[in-house]
Order: C-alpha cells, then structure tokens, then sequence
C-alpha cells in the first residue's frame, strides 16, 4: 500500500505567497503627531523592522526594545530575557492584515512607545529578482533626540525651543544637538538612508 500523495491544493496552500506590509508607525503622548510610514517586504523579521524604525526616527539603536503584540513580547535573544526571539520571528509568522497592530518600545528608561498599524498588505509580484528593500513613504515632524527623558522630557525641550531664555532651558537646547529643528522631516534623505541599509544588508 503505498503512501496518499498531497493534492496539488494542499500544495499550494504550502507555498507562501511574499507579501509587502505598509506600515504607519507613531509615537504615542505626543502632539502634533509624530509618525512615518514605511512599506517592508513580510519575509522581513521583528528585529529587521526594529532596525528600519530606528533609521527612520533618528534613533541611534543604542538602547533595548521590545514588541508586544497581544499577549505575546518579542525581544533581543538574551539570557535575562522573557520574550520571545526577535531576530527569528519573521512578520509572515504573524497573521498580520489590514487594521493589525503592534506596540514597538525603545529605550526602556525614556519608554519611547510607537503605535505600528498595518494600513496594507499587498502580494510582491513573482519576478525572477523581487523587490525585496524597505522604503519610506511619508511622515512629519524630527524624532525627539536619543536621553531626552521621554515624552515629558521632549515637552520640556519644545518649550525651551519656543523661547524661554534662562541658562537651564538654553541646556536642555544643547543636548538636543546642533541643528535639531523638531519640525523637520526630510523625507527624501530618510528614504535613501533606508534603501541603502535595507540594500547593504544593514537592515
């Protein structure tokens, strides 16, 4: 008796089909809003999108993170850590579809909160050379500097930035850093950032 073959259905239900995620991505207690939008290929893992945000809000990447989605944390693989590996959870594992949410943390002192809602998800086109980079698609307003104490700390800075003159708010200006303009967003720059990271293999 030899053994039931699987159906050609079965089959192709086996092959995935790579998908391309668009993702909006904010940081949470601050307004005007702060968020960017990004489009990343599903094959990407959580540790490759943690590095894609880091690039697209200026963050230097120095600190730990952490992704929760539902009941589950994902993290750096650790021997103190509690949740699960990062680096090998790709975002095709995770069910995600239009309207799906992450909570992304960064930086567990100044707990830097980002909303990441998936807004599309869309099939990549089977080529013999698919796209397979990450790309910026929009955004507004600079990321607050790396240290600055959290969204309390940020409010501080933009008051001092709005014209108070004493010595402790022209401080608070410096550490900021040379040329820091909270309304900047220079999308085209952070787009080409990202595609080369993603095309070097930095991503």
């Amino acid at each position: 008796m030899t053994a039931k073959q699987p159906s050609r259905v079965a089959a192709s239900r086996r092959r995935r089909v790579p998908r391309r995620l668009t993702l909006r991505i904010s940081l949470r207690y601050i307004e005007p809003e702060i968020w960017r939008e990004i489009t990343v290929p599903d094959s990407f893992s959580l540790l490759q999108l943690h590095r894609c945000i880091q690039v697209v809000f200026d963050w230097l990447d120095y600190h730990l993170f952490e992704f929760q989605i539902g009941a589950r944390s994902f993290e750096l693989a650790d021997p103190e850590a509690t949740g699960e590996d990062a680096a090998r959870t790709a975002l095709a594992q995770l069910d995600l579809a239009p309207g799906s949410s992450l909570l992304y943390i960064y930086d567990m002192g100044d707990a830097w909160e980002h909303d990441v809602r998936v807004k599309a998800v869309d099939p990549i086109d089977a080529e013999d050379d698919p796209d397979l980079l990450a790309y910026l698609i929009a955004g507004a307003r600079a990321a607050p500097p790396e240290d600055v104490g959290g969204p309390s700390g940020y409010e501080r800075l933009l008051l001092a930035f709005a014209g108070a003159s004493d010595e402790e708010d022209a401080d608070v200006i410096e550490r900021a850093g040379p040329g820091f303009d909270p309304e900047l967003f220079d999308r085209r720059a952070q787009n080409h950032a990202l595609v080369l990271a993603s095309a070097w293999g930095a991503i």
